[in-house]
């Protein structure tokens, strides 16, 4: 990957994992220097795949219309189809703005601040860091652990089975596709297809999660500019114009950096919050209605893995809201009625700006913010209290 010059390495850290995450699914925001045919070959291996995957998860949809799926079943198909279109959707999104991805970064990380700082700044700006670290320990264990729960339940399942309890049982796959052949005719293409659909379905969960932690990173690191920024309007001294003007300037680069994050991402947020309740409803609604024990764990780790990230999204986006608003607060805090007239109208400028708050947003129409957050689990109940009550009715 391509080194990234004059960036703190305080600062690039937690990145680093998120851009690994989507090279994984070769979606490459940085060069990573490969020979040519190495590099056809690595994009060859992850696209073909997860096509063919989506492609043979979208035959096997076909039989809703043909009648032959249970509400059960329905319902399990629809939950995998969602998150795997959802999270190529975003890589497509991440793939068509990777140049703006690394001006973000780069104005960023000349932005970031290691020296310099007062003993208040430096214990805020740890504070968040240590946070940020545990979001992403928390986000991508729980993610890949309950990946692999859910992908390998079915094979130890009917290896258990057939060759410790001796029972007659059908070979499980971990998810349910159409094929021009038996997948289940013999163990060659048994272990062949199960091979297939764990290899394709990671590569979906290495953009999924390597979108929605880069998108978090770069939120988390504005919201520490903007909380440093705030530390030093409430210190500057009133008639000590030249730092006063710089503080400005900067205020004003984030808040451009901060739209210009907002062009990128409203895409992608606009894809979660339209697609999140239906999995989480339908994830859900699969554990209520499993026979089996190891089924019901494993829709239920479905909705926790699904709900984590989306309340970290709502909640640095709450987080930015607030850290932007409060330079006005910074500004009312300062000893602003010891300076000058001059130096009030500055200051004037500054409350003014910071009325109108830096957000993410959904396609511009919606703020995020923890309200978002209640109002998705809202919808997925009605539509959960909806799916139970038709399931209920049927039985």
């Amino acid at each position: 990957m391509e080194e990234l010059p004059d960036i703190s390495e305080e600062f690039i850290e937690p990145i680093l994992p998120c851009l690994s995450l989507l090279r994984n699914a070769h979606i490459l925001i940085y060069a990573n220097g490969k020979p040519f045919w190495n590099e056809k070959c690595h994009l060859t291996l992850n696209v073909v795949p997860v096509v063919t995957y989506l492609l043979s998860l979208t035959m096997y949809m076909g039989n809703v219309f043909r009648g032959e799926l249970q509400l059960e079943e329905l319902a399990y198909v629809i939950s995998v189809y969602v998150v795997s279109v959802q999270a190529i959707l975003k890589g497509t999104v991440v793939v068509l703005y990777k140049k703006e991805i690394r001006t973000i970064i780069l104005q960023l990380g000349g932005m970031w601040r290691t020296e310099h700082l007062t003993e208040v700044q430096i214990n805020k700006k740890n504070t968040l860091l240590r946070r940020l670290k545990f979001c992403y320990a928390v986000f991508y264990w729980m993610n890949m652990i309950g990946s692999w729960q859910y992908m390998l339940a079915p094979l130890l399942e009917t290896v258990t089975r057939k060759f410790i309890l001796l029972q007659e049982c059908g070979l499980l796959l971990p998810f349910s596709c159409s094929f021009p052949f038996d997948p289940t005719g013999n163990w060659g293409r048994y272990i062949g297809v199960y091979i297939f659909e764990t290899y394709s379905m990671f590569r979906i969960v290495y953009v999924y999660l390597g979108t929605e932690f880069l998108m978090i990173t770069l939120c988390s690191h504005l919201t520490t500019a903007f909380t440093l920024l705030q530390e030093d309007l409430l210190n500057n001294e009133p008639g000590n114009f030249e730092n006063l003007k710089n503080i400005i300037v900067d205020h004003q680069k984030l808040i451009r950096i901060s739209k210009e994050l907002d062009d990128i991402f409203d895409k992608i947020i606009f894809v979660n919050l339209s697609s999140a309740s239906i999995s989480m409803c339908f994830f859900g609604f699969c554990a209520k209605v499993a026979h089996r024990a190891l089924d019901k764990a494993n829709n239920l780790v479905a909705v926790v893995s699904l709900t984590l990230p989306l309340f970290n999204l709502c909640d640095y986006g709450e987080r930015l809201r607030e850290a932007s608003a409060g330079m006005a607060d910074s500004v009312y805090n300062n000893l602003w009625y010891l300076g000058d007239i001059h130096y009030q109208k500055l200051l004037r400028f500054i409350i003014r700006r910071s009325q109108k708050p830096c957000c993410l947003t959904s396609l511009k129409y919606s703020q995020i913010g923890l309200n978002t957050f209640s109002a998705v689990l809202s919808t997925t109940w009605s539509y959960f209290s909806l799916a139970s009550s038709l399931y209920e009715s049927e039985i």
